[in-house]
């Protein structure tokens, strides 16, 4: 794994509509460790404190950084072990059932890490925790078939105007096919409906968006193309941010979280992988902060899209070589 500390893209917008410094979350999901051994590494790496939930969730508080939830992503494990919990008290070691049954299930369900909202220019704080974990036999999408690992990244927005939020899904759809390629996307995780991509449909309602688009507007478009959280660029959870009644009454999934941000869940997570690092998958999401705000560019990039709509795609998009490019320059920026 790597010692030194990649470089993660400062985009342009550093803050939000109150001025303040936009923050990212992300979440890491990964297999070959148990839930004790993480909690013992991230608790050395970040000075923390433990408050245990049960034998499958403890929450990590990083003085500096804010609460890091870290769980057995199978909720039927994190059921029983909150039950079980309560059965036994803190004595949690007389509680044999559910040792065996998280040790079991960590062969197989990925452990998840949730780390708080982070500033932007903090992310690089990340990636020692990121290096022990490693080093400690952390397991990514590559290392088994049934590893369908994701990394997921949650951006705050710089505002939450319709605008702004119609400019960042113009640029997500124009984009989406090229970041599949950018992130090598594991062939496991394609075939899983977790990350679909958007329909063409709704890239063609996206695309005749004008800037006096309502927020209504885009959350019932939407809502009629998109009424589940299985998209690489989920929405759901800015837009309950935005409008909690209208989500709740179409969707009905308490998984929804609400938060000023995107969720975006298309990267691998290849942690076990030398030289990987967080700032892999959000230097190419930054192509997207890119195109957003950068509107002659995206509507050139629009047209193209248009004009070959009707045609029969053989060769690469002639927009992706610019989406390389774009990404280049902002890495040697």
């Amino acid at each position: 794994m790597q010692n030194t500390l990649s470089k993660f893209i400062l985009p342009e917008h550093l803050n939000n509509q109150d001025n303040q410094k936009r923050k990212v979350g992300y979440e890491l999901e990964f297999a070959g460790l148990q839930i004790a051994q993480v909690v013992d590494i991230l608790k050395a790496q970040l000075n923390a404190e433990l408050e245990p939930k049960s034998q499958a969730e403890c929450l990590v508080i990083s003085p500096t950084l804010g609460k890091f939830k870290v769980e057995l992503d199978w909720q039927f494990a994190k059921t029983t072990a909150a039950e079980r919990a309560q059965e036994y008290g803190q004595d949690k070691e007389d509680d044999k059932f559910t040792h065996w049954l998280t040790k079991i299930a960590s062969q197989v369900v990925p452990v998840e890490i949730v780390c708080p909202p982070i500033e932007i220019e903090n992310l690089y704080q990340l990636e020692p925790v990121v290096n022990a974990l490693s080093d400690a036999g952390a397991l990514g999408t590559e290392e088994s078939v049934f590893y369908a690992f994701g990394v997921h990244i949650n951006p705050e927005l710089p505002d939450l105007s319709a605008p702004t939020i119609a400019a960042y899904i113009k640029a997500f759809c124009i984009a989406q096919d090229w970041l599949v390629k950018a992130h090598q996307v594991d062939p496991i995780r394609r075939v899983t409906p977790y990350i679909d991509l958007y329909p063409d449909d709704y890239i063609k309602t996206v695309f005749n968006y004008t800037d006096q688009v309502s927020i209504d507007q885009l959350i019932s478009d939407y809502l009629q193309f998109n009424p589940t959280r299985n998209r690489a660029l989920d929405l759901l959870p800015l837009f309950k941010f935005l409008d909690k009644d209208k989500i709740n009454q179409e969707i009905k999934d308490n998984l929804v979280n609400t938060r000023p941000t995107f969720h975006y869940r298309l990267p691998n997570c290849e942690i076990d992988q030398t030289q990987w690092s967080l700032a892999n998958s959000w230097n190419i999401w930054c192509v997207v902060e890119y195109l957003a705000h950068h509107p002659e560019l995206l509507t050139e990039m629009i047209q193209l899209w248009q004009d070959s709509d009707s045609l029969v795609q053989i060769k690469t998009p002639s927009w992706h070589d610019t989406l390389d490019q774009i990404r280049q320059n902002l890495l040697s920026a």
